[in-house]
């Protein structure tokens, strides 16, 4: 393409965005006027075609690396740089458009603001939120993990959180780049423990997510919590009897 011709493309489609078309790109439109920034003087039409090509669509470019980026021909560090570095601007974007003081009252908008921590992540992280008395997010605590399909946030972690942020409930989330939705064995197993000892410190677990692509699972919704709830409930009954025994 000759430069004339280059420049006049990338014009026509920046009127397009100004008159209100973007929504209209095609996936490898949007990778291509991405790109036009950080591959000033090359054709971001073909890198666009080349990165779909090989990572298979659009959410899989934006979620591959910087490494694998740049070994695309015709990309740059700067531009392997910019689009590895997309999903976690999304993401800061979903959670910044509820201010701190956010209420998370109902389960679809405790879903929502949860799926915007875990959107796009290609390893597996782990999510607590503390919530004050008002259903109100006061703070956030974040683990990264990255090993199968089981949590690696740990008990105490989230207790010491809950408590240095005075919080009344937490919720936790996290992903599995997996594939399953479903909690393993090791999932139930936590959210059990972490109920348990969330309630030993007068702080209520409302719920445990699990997302997997457009997926997601709520230990809340599946009647799980519930069971959980009553085994807590139990097991300190079981320790007060024990202490009135004694």
């Amino acid at each position: 393409m000759s430069k004339h011709l280059h420049d006049g493309h990338r014009q026509r489609m920046r009127e397009r965005i100004k008159n209100g078309d973007f929504k209209n790109f095609q996936p490898h439109e949007i990778l291509e006027y991405l790109l036009f920034s950080f591959i000033p003087r090359k054709d971001t039409n073909a890198i666009a075609h080349e990165l779909i090509n090989k990572f298979g669509s659009f959410n899989a470019v934006l979620n591959s690396d910087y490494t694998r980026l740049r070994d695309v021909v015709g990309m740059t560090e700067n531009a392997a740089l910019f689009l590895s570095s997309l999903p976690v601007v999304f993401r800061r974007y979903l959670v910044s458009l509820k201010d701190p003081k956010t209420g998370l009252s109902g389960r679809g908008v405790v879903k929502e603001y949860m799926c915007g921590l875990c959107m796009g992540l290609p390893e597996e992280h782990a999510f607590a939120v503390g919530l004050d008395v008002h259903d109100n997010v006061i703070a956030m605590y974040e683990n990264t993990s990255g090993l199968g399909d089981s949590v690696e946030m740990r008990v105490r972690d989230v207790v010491n959180f809950a408590i240095s942020h005075h919080a009344v409930s937490i919720i936790v989330a996290h992903n599995h780049p997996s594939g399953v939705i479903y909690p393993s064995f090791n999932d139930v197993a936590f959210t059990k423990d972490l109920h348990y000892a969330l309630a030993l410190v007068q702080v209520n677990l409302l719920d445990h997510f699990i997302f997997c692509n457009e997926d997601s699972y709520s230990f809340e919704a599946s009647g799980i919590m519930k069971e959980i709830s009553e085994r807590t409930k139990k097991l300190n009954e079981g320790v007060w009897k024990y202490e009135q025994d004694s």
